[in-house]
């Protein structure tokens, strides 16, 4: 995904309203939820170019933003998920040894199982630490608070993207000998991975078949 691409979709998280916290964690306000369609003006054409706006519509979701992000994620970097991607990179050379994007790898995993505690100490830690961006915390902070985004479909999607971006080199730690095979949150993952790829597989298709008619 391009950088500038991923900034433009930053920008969208700005028409949603919610209520945050100093650490970046923050929740929809009122009676709001991830289909509630706030008014949005598109003065430089950015959501009808990124494709979620058709041309007249003044209205964006929360889920108008998901998807649009699992869009594009497909082809996303670590890189590209940070304010700093040059500060980044320096952390990772300096020999510190710090396995920054394992932070957003466990809190994606996290979310993934319902551990909403652990979902947002990891996330404030990618916050401060890894430096994720201060719009995509937002994001994903709403979707933690409201427990019920959890099992949406396109909310699990867009955790199993951001999981598969962050996922560590070597994946051992994650291998449960009492369990004969991989720890639940992995296993869980590994279900998510695979649902995503039938689904892009099928999409693939489809277009396929309606490209030959």
């Amino acid at each position: 995904m391009a950088f500038g691409i991923f900034k433009e979709i930053e920008r969208l998280v700005e028409y949603i309203p919610v209520e945050t916290h100093a650490e970046g964690i923050g929740k929809l306000i009122g009676n709001t939820d991830i289909d509630t369609q706030f008014y949005f003006e598109d003065l430089d054409g950015i959501a009808v170019r990124l494709g979620i706006l058709e041309m007249g519509k003044n209205t964006i979701s929360l889920r108008d933003i998901v998807k649009l992000l699992n869009k594009f994620l497909k082809d996303a970097t670590i890189d590209e998920m940070v304010e700093s991607p040059r500060r980044y990179r320096q952390l990772q050379t300096s020999g510190s040894g710090l396995p920054l994007k394992n932070l957003l790898f466990d809190f994606s995993l996290s979310a993934l199982v319902g551990d909403y505690i652990d979902a947002k100490l990891y996330l404030t830690h990618s916050f401060y630490i890894l430096g994720l961006r201060r719009r995509l915390v937002l994001l994903l902070s709403i979707i933690v608070n409201e427990h019920e985004h959890i099992n949406d479909r396109d909310v699990r999607k867009l955790l199993t993207y951001l999981a598969l971006i962050s996922e560590p080199n070597n994946v051992d730690v994650h291998f449960d000998m009492n369990n004969n095979g991989f720890s639940s949150r992995y296993s869980i993952y590994l279900q998510e991975l695979q649902k995503v790829s039938f689904s892009n597989i099928n999409y693939t298709l489809t277009n396929f078949a309606q490209f030959k008619n």
